[in-house]
């Protein structure tokens, strides 16, 4: 377990959500090397949730580089010049480290059984409980506990992102989306939608479109992306003149399936009382929350019917 103490590090550098944004991004500056913990910010009291979109159904691009870059940048901006709180899925989930947390699973899952020495989860076991442990940790967690989802919308589109947007619509949170494609994918770009399918702009209470046409350097689309942060910031503060924030706290959320109700309480009963994620003795507790739900058959998951093996 050396390389658990080597990755994970006692941290104060998390936070404490007030009011939170969640939101994708695209562009090119390199000035934080902070990829695991949040940063306090006391100028605002939102908080943001981050969230971005994929090239391929095989690689989500919000983990290569040109992703990494442009979550950062747009990130920093809104951190420091806006005071919001944000949540970035290549910084603060769990996505980046599965190796770590399919360790502590392996480790906690005997402690459990401790009265058999050969107990082990399989592999598809082990890879549902870190599958599920990041869906609630979106679903039952950052999300409740954001006052606004915001979402960068470019082709291709990310299931992950669709969902989060319609989860954040239905519990009430401000969404705002963003898209800078200048192709369209359905209609034309005459239209205000510019090209993007309406059913995913049909979720959002704010739709920003902002062309970077002409971008030749990174300069140039650094500039670009601070108008964006603008119409970001512009949009935040629209939603919350229009209410939006004062009736979606975690406190007022009264889904209406019980299975959406069960997220929320998951994400209680793994995350309550903890800030930072990603030190050792936090995620090992989490993992111990994670299997206790799955020893109790808890997990909210579809009956799967597989006909051909």
């Amino acid at each position: 377990m050396n390389s658990i103490n080597a990755d994970y590090e006692e941290s104060d550098d998390c936070i404490l959500f007030k009011k939170n944004v969640f939101f994708h991004t695209h562009v090119n500056s390199s000035q934080s090397n902070n990829l695991l913990t949040f940063i306090e910010e006391e100028t605002n009291p939102h908080d943001i949730i981050v969230i971005a979109n994929s090239d391929d159904a095989s690689n989500t691009a919000l983990f290569n580089c040109r992703e990494l870059l442009c979550n950062i940048s747009l990130n920093e901006i809104l951190e420091s010049k806006y005071g919001y709180k944000c949540y970035i899925p290549q910084r603060d989930g769990f996505e980046g480290h599965n190796q770590v947390i399919r360790l502590l699973l392996e480790e906690e899952y005997k402690k459990l059984n401790n009265t058999n020495n050969n107990a082990e989860l399989t592999e598809e076991e082990i890879t549902t409980c870190v599958q599920y442990l990041i869906y609630i940790l979106d679903m039952g967690h950052f999300i409740p506990n954001a006052h606004v989802v915001l979402g960068h919308i470019d082709e291709p589109m990310d299931e992950g992102v669709v969902v989060e947007l319609a989860w954040g619509r239905t519990l009430g949170k401000a969404v705002i989306g963003w898209r800078t494609d200048i192709r369209p994918v359905f209609g034309d770009m005459t239209h205000s939608l510019k090209g993007i399918h309406w059913f995913v702009s049909n979720q959002c209470d704010k739709y920003i479109y902002h062309a970077f046409h002409d971008i030749v350097n990174t300069k140039e689309a650094t500039s670009q992306l601070y108008v964006v942060a603008e119409s970001i910031h512009e949009a935040i503060t629209a939603c919350e003149i229009e209410g939006k924030f004062s009736a979606s706290r975690p406190v007022s959320l009264q889904p209406s399936s019980s299975i959406q109700q069960q997220w929320l309480n998951h994400g209680k009963i793994i995350f309550d009382g903890i800030t930072n994620f990603h030190a050792q003795n936090n995620l090992r507790l989490i993992v111990q929350r994670l299997l206790t739900l799955k020893q109790q058959g808890l997990f909210c998951l579809p009956a799967v019917i597989n006909k051909h093996h």
